[in-house]
């Protein structure tokens, strides 16, 4: 009950004037996939959300709304084919159970999407999603303006890291066990002989931070990763 109350208030908070939907939109492939959209459809930018582990939940969309709020249209691909995930270890079955090349083919067929009305499109991931974004954005026929990735560093060789062409910043979490340090910086070193557009913001929290359903939500860590964003997305597609 506490949940959903908080998420009622979060959403109510976070929602703009702009509708919001579930639509069903199609891949390359000619499958079917379910997608939230929001926002104004005449918006010149717009941005899709590659949800974590925990797939399509609320939280993902009130996330949606704070960016429609601001006038982007916004698209969240359904990447687990509305499979609910309840706690870790169904996350990591579900995960398990979900073909990698069929999460492209629907992260792709959100940004074909945005790309028929929408003139630059960000992406933006958190940890599953980042890393598929990564792939997408390394393939040869990109079409991704810019990248924000929460929790997530690709997973790659060299050849991998040059065709990463988009403008990127990687949002980590200071007390993430999974990243040190050091191999934050090494990873900007590799980048900057590459020549790579990479900024990394780090903040004083764990692992899944911005998620307030989760143990390690921290509203401060949060709102500094936002504000991170709102900067970035400013210096790539407006100025």
């Amino acid at each position: 009950m506490l949940r959903k109350f908080f998420l009622m208030v979060m959403c109510c908070l976070w929602a703009g004037a702009a509708s919001a939907e579930m639509v069903t939109l199609k891949t390359a492939y000619g499958t079917s996939f379910d997608a939230y959209v929001a926002g104004p459809a005449d918006a010149e930018i717009g941005i899709v959300i590659a949800h974590d582990r925990w797939g399509l939940a609320d939280e993902v969309k009130a996330w949606a709304n704070r960016y429609a709020k601001q006038g982007f249209r916004v698209v969240i691909a359904d990447l687990f084919d509305g499979r609910p995930v309840l706690r870790d270890s169904m996350a990591k079955m579900v995960m398990a159970q979900t073909d990698p090349e069929w999460v492209t083919a629907n992260l792709n067929g959100a940004i074909d999407y945005l790309k028929r009305r929408q003139d630059l499109v960000a992406a933006i991931g958190w940890g599953y999603g980042a890393q598929h974004l990564y792939k997408i954005a390394s393939s040869n026929d990109a079409d991704i303006d810019a990248l924000v990735a929460f929790y997530a560093m690709p997973k790659g060789n060299q050849q991998m890291l040059e065709r990463l062409d988009a403008p990127i910043l990687g949002v980590f979490g200071r007390r993430d066990p999974a990243f040190g340090i050091e191999q934050l910086d090494e990873w900007q070193q590799v980048m900057l002989r590459l020549r790579k557009n990479l900024d990394v913001v780090t903040v004083n929290a764990g692992s899944g931070f911005v998620n307030p359903m989760s143990s390690s939500y921290n509203a401060a860590a949060s709102e500094e990763a936002w504000l991170a964003i709102q900067r970035f997305l400013k210096r790539h597609f407006t100025e």
